[in-house]
């Protein structure tokens, strides 16, 4: 029987307490990741942050409009729209959350902290659990990582990513 040991991820990717929201993105992006654990100066797991924790806080930030310059060159004509090349939205009513060219510009990802963001409760299983526990664990939880512990101390992670693997026969896994 597999157990979550065999499976888990042992390099740890992290962000300590204090981090800013616009440094979690970076990481994120760099790392292809879509959350990580939050350690505080003792390596204690405080929570874990993810994508949707950075997306929620833009939602309840205010909108910021596109500047008309932003459609110059895009193909779109004045007055043309019956051109399939038209866009449906207008430029004066576009907007986004993160405007092109990865910049948060706008949005107070500078002074923002992922202790604020994050999931204060780090949903964490033991490295003997077995595989189809943690499957279970993940959907009742309704989460996509948890991170493992042993005797207090942060181990790895595991994902339902890593569930998959297990299930389509990845023997590296």
């Amino acid at each position: 029987m597999r157990i979550v040991r065999d499976i888990m991820q042992t390099e740890i990717i992290a962000v300590r307490n204090g981090t800013t929201v616009r440094e979690l993105v970076q990481i994120l992006d760099e790392e292809g990741i879509s959350g990580v654990p939050v350690l505080d100066s003792d390596n204690k797991v405080l929570g874990v942050v993810s994508r949707t924790d950075v997306v929620r806080l833009a939602a309840r930030q205010p909108e910021i409009p596109l500047p008309e310059a932003f459609w110059e060159g895009l193909g779109r004509d004045e007055g043309d729209e019956g051109d399939p090349d038209s866009y449906f939205m207008a430029p004066e009513s576009a907007v986004m959350l993160l405007p092109g060219g990865g910049s948060l510009e706008g949005l107070p990802f500078d002074e923002i902290s992922v202790d604020e963001i994050m999931t204060p409760v780090a949903f964490s299983v033991d490295p003997e659990m077995a595989i189809w526990e943690l499957a279970e664990f993940l959907v009742q939880g309704r989460i996509h990582r948890a991170i493992v512990v042993e005797n207090g101390t942060l181990v790895g992670i595991v994902t339902a990513f890593d569930l998959l693997r297990v299930m389509a026969g990845d023997a590296s896994v």
